[in-house]
């Protein structure tokens, strides 16, 4: 941030030179007319054409350095959010590996449940349903351990 307040500093002294030559030039020329002599009047108008050159030329370098700065900052910025991406995309990756892996234990688990369900199917169809216990016997047992 420091560097950003001496920028502002640098590009409001270089504006201020540049619009105090172009206010002492309309000064100058002003002054030129009233004195109606033609080589003073030159004379003004060859140093306005000067003074404005030359503050156009800090105006321009100031908004060259203005540029650049600002691409160094978008630089920067780009980096950063490079940065971001990349530890997303290992955060994305971790969290992928992860899902997966409780995944296959859900599979692995559905898979046994899969297999204890055949061989209970398996083992129910060995007995008719004859042989199985009816509520009435159940009762009836009961009675008779107690």
């Amino acid at each position: 941030m420091g560097s950003r307040g001496s920028r502002r500093r640098a590009k409001a002294t270089v504006l201020v030179v540049a619009y105090g030559l172009l206010v002492i030039v309309c000064l100058g020329v002003s002054i030129a007319l009233f004195t109606q002599s033609a080589w003073v009047l030159r004379a003004a108008a060859a140093a306005a054409a000067l003074t404005a050159v030359a503050a156009t030329m800090l105006v321009r370098h100031q908004l060259l350095v203005e540029r650049l700065a600002h691409s160094d900052d978008r630089v920067q910025v780009a980096q950063e959010y490079s940065r971001i991406t990349s530890a997303r995309v290992v955060e994305n990756a971790e969290f992928v590996d992860l899902m997966q892996r409780r995944l296959d234990r859900i599979d692995e688990r559905l898979d046994k449940i899969d297999e204890d369900v055949a061989t209970v199917i398996a083992a129910g169809d060995k007995h008719s349903t004859a042989d199985a216990p009816t509520v009435v016997d159940l009762k009836l047992r009961a009675q008779a351990a107690s």
